[in-house]
């Protein structure tokens, strides 16, 4: 053996014993760090699903989603033989400004609706969704109808191309009351 490697640690091929102090300290501190890390994800995991800010986010454009595919559905279901379940039902989707002048005008409109002889049935072709919030959210809605009405039969009747089909572009304003996305506001979109 030579001087040299008696003095960096004894024998051939042996690490020095200053060396081997460090490398179990270095391990030491890495196994404390992973104990430390494994606690902190056991007691407070980072990534619970459905609890992030996005996917609240999204759970709630899912939501606002759905209700202005509702309601809008509901909106555009009209039968003059059969109405106040109709009305019922855009009314238990709605609240606020909207609420109230629909209830309003629902007298009239079953009677127009009555007097036309008036069925349609609506088809919800897409909903984008505007902005979403805690508690308000804005979509707009794409829509088909196809109408039957005494004008349109009377327009047939005479040969007149006429097919019953409209196309709507609504804005809709939703409010989330009591867990649930209802319609406060519906405006037409030309």
């Amino acid at each position: 053996m030579s001087p040299e490697q008696m003095t960096a640690g004894g024998l051939p091929g042996e690490r020095p014993a200053r060396g081997r102090t460090v490398a179990v300290a270095v391990l030491g501190v890495l196994a404390v760090l992973l104990a430390v890390a494994c606690v902190v994800v056991l007691v407070r995991p980072t990534a619970v699903p459905g609890e992030s800010r996005a996917e609240k986010a999204d759970d709630r454009a899912v939501a606002v989603q759905a209700a202005a595919t509702n309601v809008m559905k509901a909106f555009l279901d009209v039968d003059y033989r059969d109405m106040d379940p109709r009305v019922k039902k855009v009314l238990d989707l709605s609240t606020g400004t909207f609420k109230n002048q629909y209830e309003t005008a629902s007298a009239d409109l079953k009677s127009a609706v009555d007097k036309a002889h008036t069925v349609a049935s609506g088809e919800v072709v897409r909903v984008g969704i505007g902005e979403v919030h805690e508690d308000t959210a804005v979509a707009f809605v794409a829509a088909d109808s196809q109408v039957s009405n005494t004008v349109i039969e009377q327009q047939k009747a005479q040969g007149n191309d006429a097919n019953g089909k409209r196309y709507y572009r609504f804005q809709l304003t939703l409010k989330k009351v009591g867990g649930r996305w209802l319609l406060s506001d519906l405006q037409g979109i030309s």
